[in-house]
């Protein structure tokens, strides 16, 4: 997600303080007692509070503010849980960055939701619809007790309801639909967590506990290292904390759950020119006033006072103060004091033994469904296996089978093996491309280590454009021996999964290639993996081509060799690679194919996703006399995607199967090749449009030139 400049100057004005500066608050903090921290009056307002508030002996959570007492009770860990209940994980297809956005949101009444300005920088509907695409909450995205990942309950956002931002507080409440987008959770399920408006609730030197989805990634907790630095200034409480990109609009709590903030950025590691850098001390650009969030070094964390929120939403002269869906917050029942215990609360006392299809909840004053009349079918056809729920005669739930042994063989995938794409595997260093300082700002990056794009693999290795989800490059090592018989095409079975190293939802996967006409086109090519020292090696290495990462979409002509076409793409490959492949003992029967799209700014749009209609293939391979060649084709299917559903269909229909100069596809994707791949290529510029003879070329280990070729 990208974060506005302004908000990290904004920090910087609250809190300027480096990192040697934030280290001497924090001295200073661990050495004073609360009353010369925080002062009489406020320590009378932390002990009134807690007295309200605490699920615990009040005089024994007193003291721990004091510092007296580190020691929590065991029901920490059970409020805790129930008060996380209410915390999801926002996700919605960004329409201007063209990408799927992550945050942290958190409802704060049975149908409003609370999250960051920045997350949604709108002020209105239209400008909400404009910006924002499928935008829902998905909640109990976490692991449980036993390790297994929970299948998230998603609800819809619902703008249109009610919708109020303040740039000036970075927030942003939107109502939230009800009913689960299944139908059968209903949003009170989840509880909701109080916005107390009162003073008290933090002192200098409490632990400000954040429940958050960093990353797009499951919920976890920051508690370690979270103490609050800074609580003079008005609106903003300043907190060190282990807070990650995507935790924006996550609720800061205090040792009482009680929320004391609602997380919005913090003081940014900056070089001494300003500008801010990543964990690997490089610069990150700012463009168009945003920088990349993930990026982002955090030396204090700023929230924005629970207090401050209250007092703008319930100004007696401001209007969404008389909104129905506000007025709640005045009501004396709105509390979190301990008289009120019956408020809605997470029921999870009440979650079934076992997680299957969820039961439909039964309308007030009827009794539950009989069990009668609930119908559970399993359907095997042709198509991947279905478990069906039925109430009545009305289906409720359509589970794929297949889609979660996906998921489970995803998260199962290790790739710690792998050693990817080898630079020396020729015996002179050719190494992966480099991407452009504008591509690598669209670039995928690994979720474990954030400064790096290239996923390994056996053979080969792929960097993975995030906003297109396929790659920019894949380049294998193809050996012409150390082959199998028993690897040929009738054993070969194709089973596709995403990579767990990269986000999910910068691949396409089989729900979007399903009903889109198109084959998932592999750019390094299985056959070119299937070698190795053992026959199982070699099949490992074969099976790992089939990831998404690895995939464009083709068209069937393009990539079948049983279409009218003939398989162009594949035809290409057979007689560069198989062909070629043979003619080179002398140098171990070794190449180096580096493939990828060609992005246009106009390339058409399939489900919300540009399909580039152009690639390209680098082959890089010595000639008889021992030489290094290099060969770059330029390769089109504009003809061939008559069968395709696009949203805008215009563009020239040319085929082409063309040689160009390296130097093209370099410009033309943003890749820069090694020079020694320069030098090598066999591009002539009074051969412009070589095909056959170019393929001939390299089959044939030699020169030659088209008949219209100049000598």
């Amino acid at each position: 997600m990208k974060l506005p400049v302004e908000l990290l100057l904004k920090a910087e004005a609250d809190f300027p303080k480096n990192p040697a500066q934030v280290r001497s608050v924090q001295s200073r903090i661990v050495s004073r007692s609360a009353l010369v921290l925080d002062g009489l009056n406020h320590l009378e307002r932390r002990r009134a509070m807690i007295a309200a508030s605490a699920r615990e002996n009040a005089s024994l959570a007193f003291e721990r503010y004091l510092g007296t007492n580190d020691l929590l009770p065991i029901n920490y860990l059970l409020t805790g849980y129930a008060q996380s209940r209410a915390v999801g994980r926002i996700r919605y297809f960004d329409k201007k960055d063209r990408r799927t956005a992550f945050a942290t949101g958190f409802m704060v009444s049975p149908e409003l939701m609370m999250t960051n300005h920045h997350v949604f920088p709108v002020s209105d509907v239209a400008e909400f619809a404009a910006l924002a695409d499928d935008a829902g909450i998905e909640f109990g995205y976490e692991y449980d007790p036993f390790g297994k990942l929970g299948e998230p309950v998603v609800h819809a956002l619902d703008p249109e309801a009610f919708l109020h931002t303040s740039k000036a507080l970075d927030l942003a409440l939107v109502a939230v639909r009800p009913r689960d987008v299944t139908g059968l959770r209903d949003l009170r399920d989840q509880g909701y967590l109080i916005l107390n408006g009162r003073l008290g609730k933090a002192g200098t030197g409490d632990y400000a506990t954040i429940v958050q989805h960093p990353d797009g990634k499951e919920k976890q907790i920051a508690l370690r290292n979270n103490e609050i630095i800074d609580n003079d200034l008005p609106d903003v409480l300043i907190y060190k904390s282990d807070t990650a990109p995507g935790s924006s609009g996550a609720p800061v709590f205090n040792n009482e759950w009680q929320v004391i903030a609602l997380h919005s950025s913090g003081v940014a590691k900056t070089d001494a020119a300003g500008r801010y850098l990543d964990k690997s001390d490089q610069v990150i650009e700012v463009e168009n006033g945003r920088i990349d969030e993930s990026r982002v070094v955090w030396l204090s964390n700023r929230g924005v006072r629970v207090s401050a929120l209250m007092k703008h939403l319930l100004a007696p002269e401001s209007a969404v103060a008389l909104h129905p869906l506000v007025q709640v917050f005045s009501s004396p029942a709105y509390t979190d004091s301990r008289p009120f215990t019956t408020l809605p609360r997470p029921r999870i006392l009440e979650e079934p033994e076992f997680r299957g299809a969820p039961v439909a909840a039964s309308p007030a004053g009827m009794s539950p469904l009989p069990a009668s009349l609930i119908e559970i079918r399993v359907s095997i056809g042709n198509g991947p296996p279905v478990v069906q729920s039925i109430v009545g005669e009305t289906p409720v739930q359509t589970v794929s089978l297949l889609t979660q042994n996906e998921k489970k063989l995803e998260d199962a995938q290790d790739y710690s093996t792998c050693t990817g794409f080898e630079e020396e595997f020729m015996g002179i260093r050719i190494p992966m491309p480099v991407p452009s300082a504008r591509l690598r700002r669209q670039l995928a990056f690994l979720k474990d280590a954030p400064g790096s794009f290239t996923l390994k693999y056996h053979h080969f290795s792929t960097i993975l454009h995030a906003v297109r989800r396929v790659p920019v490059v894949s380049a294998i090592n193809v050996h012409g021996k150390h082959r199998y018989a028993a690897l040929g095409s009738g054993t070969r079975q194709d089973h596709w999964l995403r990579d767990s190293r990269v986000d999910h939802d910068a691949q396409l996967d089989d729900r979007w290639y399903a009903k889109s006409g198109f084959d998932k086109g592999h750019l390094s090519r299985r056959e070119d993996a299937e070698w190795g020292a053992s026959l199982a090696f070699a099949k490992a290495a074969a099976d790992l081509t089939c990831s998404y990462a690895n995939a464009v979409p083709q068209v069937p002509a393009f990539n079948r060799a049983m279409m009218g076409y003939n398989g162009q793409w594949g035809q290409l490959e057979k007689k560069l690679l198989e062909a070629g492949v043979k003619n080179e003992s002398a140098k171990s029967a070794r190449i180096c194919v580096f493939s990828g799209p060609v992005f246009l700014d106009d390339d058409p749009v399939y489900a919300s996703v540009q399909v580039a209609l152009g690639g390209f293939k680098v082959v890089a391979w010595f000639n008889q006399d021992g030489a290094l060649r290099a060969t770059a084709f330029h390769l089109s299917q504009d003809t061939l995607i008559e069968g395709i559903a696009f949203e805008a269909l215009n563009f020239d229909k040319l085929f082409k199967l063309q040689q160009v100069p390296l130097s093209w596809v370099e410009s033309a994707t943003g890749l820069e090749f090694a020079s020694v791949l320069r030098d090598a290529d066999t591009f002539s510029e009074g051969n412009p449009q070589a095909d056959e003879a170019a393929l001939e070329r390299l089959v044939s280990g030699g020169q030659a030139h088209s008949a219209n070729a100049q000598p």
